[in-house]
């Protein structure tokens, strides 16, 4: 039981307004943005057939830029033409996005794809198409080009554009380093590629060390949006519903600058959000330490360690992960070895400030509420031992007594899954930040709720447990925008009734 019920009773000395829904004066809103969401919806951005492989890609010279500044395009185009249309995206009267900018007859040509390196490493070096610029038009956001054949074909780029002046309650934080993570185009990815000669036997030859922005997202991967759509885009369609004070970044965003985030309430991390440099990963616990609430909604968070090295076309553009002391840096300095972060000699497992610790890749299974009393799940009407059945998939974290862990963990959810157990874990110390963590890296998925949308691209909701997960969501950002989440409601440690 927490010191004090949030939106619910009286518990201890803390006194709190019971709320049947979100309220603005818990979760802070925004006067931009719900201007924003009364301007006119465009629900055609994922509508039309994909283009083929090959025929229509292209990429940015940035993850994301702050407001005013441009944003140069790099194009591969099978048509001498081509048509750029540029989208927030958002709620929008349930649409999605708002139609930007339309780009028309733009010139195409088919761009060289370069050889991979010894490391695995496909960096394009492709002449600008077009430049964005980031005028009046774009307020801060996620947005997603939409490049157009003559034949209607279409493909997707992603970018964000930053307010680097905002001091928003809360940050939704793109987690691209993850995406370029698993993008294959080329031939190669952290996970997979072919076996070519001249490449460095990493791993049997079958995936790279280095991988680098300088390339699309390849065409199986949502056709170019890489994992936005269905572990990003279902949170951000909810926040911005709600018009929450939201200001926007990227993971990489947190390597060069990230003490921005004392500058807010809380974090807000999607739904795969694995690759941590460093200076990423002090960011985040300075934040907690200095009373920033983390909410990571994925499983599988902070895992894997990196760095980024500088290429041609700008700072932070290639990522390297050898994922063991095979890393050459580690002959000159071992802390900087791209081991994964628990592994030694980081031996910083993520479960240290979070008490969540990943678990494996088979995380299916149904979740199964503990401490209904709690914040977490007031008004959802659910009570201990109560199933919302396929509620939890893909990877997943738990609570390890083994592992190092703060003292207080609080355990929200305690699911038996295909490789183990799934938790819903919260800490929050006394003045401090919280961390919740969902345990599984379905629960934004599952928050889908777009019935305007719901296609191949947008999945719908889910009897029973899209309802229940979403008022559970909106309970931790109606919790986490208030302030230091550990000063209303420190967690209180559980685990003994589960371990």
């Amino acid at each position: 039981m927490l010191g004090g019920t949030f939106l619910g009773g009286v518990a201890g000395a803390s006194r709190v307004k019971r709320s049947a829904s979100l309220d603005s004066s818990f979760a802070p809103t925004s006067a931009w943005l719900n201007e924003e969401n009364a301007r006119n919806g465009d629900g055609t951005w994922l509508s039309g057939p994909m283009a083929p492989a090959g025929a229509l890609e292209g990429y940015t010279n940035v993850t994301s830029v702050n407001k005013g500044r441009q944003i140069h395009v790099f194009v591969s185009s099978a048509s001498s033409y081509f048509d750029a249309k540029i989208y927030r995206i958002g709620y929008y009267q349930g649409l999605g996005a708002r139609l930007v900018e339309k780009k028309s007859r733009l010139r195409g040509r088919l761009q060289v794809i370069p050889t991979p390196d010894q490391y695995g490493t496909v960096d394009c070096h492709w002449p600008t198409s077009f430049t964005i610029d980031t005028d009046h038009r774009y307020v801060p956001g996620q947005y997603l080009i939409r490049l157009e054949l003559p034949n209607g074909q279409f493909s997707f780029v992603p970018f964000m554009v930053r307010d680097d002046a905002s001091k928003a309650a809360f940050v939704y934080m793109s987690a691209v380093t993850t995406w370029q993570a698993y993008n294959t185009w080329g031939g190669f990815s952290l996970y997979r590629g072919a076996s070519q000669q001249g490449i460095a036997n990493f791993n049997n030859g079958q995936r790279a060390v280095r991988v680098s922005f300088n390339r699309p997202y390849d065409r199986n991967f949502a056709n170019g949006a890489a994992d936005f759509i269905g572990n990003e885009f279902p949170l951000l369609f909810l926040a911005e519903r709600h018009s929450l004070d939201l200001t926007y970044l990227t993971d990489v965003d947190l390597d060069t600058r990230g003490d921005v985030l004392l500058g807010h309430r809380a974090l807000l991390s999607l739904g795969h959000d694995e690759y941590y440099s460093p200076a990423m990963r002090t960011a985040v616990t300075n934040a907690i330490n200095s009373g920033v609430n983390v909410a990571f909604f994925g499983a599988n968070f902070c895992y894997r360690k990196i760095r980024f090295e500088d290429s041609v076309n700008g700072r932070d553009r290639l990522m390297v992960n050898y994922r063991s002391t095979a890393d050459p840096i580690y002959l000159v300095n071992p802390s900087l070895a791209t081991v994964n972060w628990s592994n030694w000699p980081s031996d910083l497992p993520e479960s240290t400030f979070s008490g969540s610790r990943y678990g494996g890749v088979d995380g299916t299974g149904s979740l199964v509420v503990a401490d209904s009393s709690s914040w977490l799940w007031s008004g959802t009407g659910l009570a201990d031992g109560d199933i919302l059945q396929g509620a939890l998939g893909g990877e997943f974290n738990h609570y390890d007594p083994a592992s190092v862990n703060p003292t207080n963990v609080q355990i929200f959810a305690h699911s038996p899954v295909g490789g183990g157990v799934s938790d819903v874990t919260y800490v929050a110390n006394p003045s401090q930040g919280g961390v919740f963590s969902t345990g599984t890296g379905q629960w934004i998925y599952h928050l889908s709720n777009a019935p305007l949308l719901g296609n191949t691209w947008v999945p719908g909701p889910i009897a029973h447990v899209t309802a229940s997960l979403t008022k559970a969501t909106e309970n931790v950002l109606a919790l986490f925008g208030q302030g230091p989440a550990g000063t209303p409601s420190p967690s209180q440690s559980n685990v003994t009734q589960f371990y």
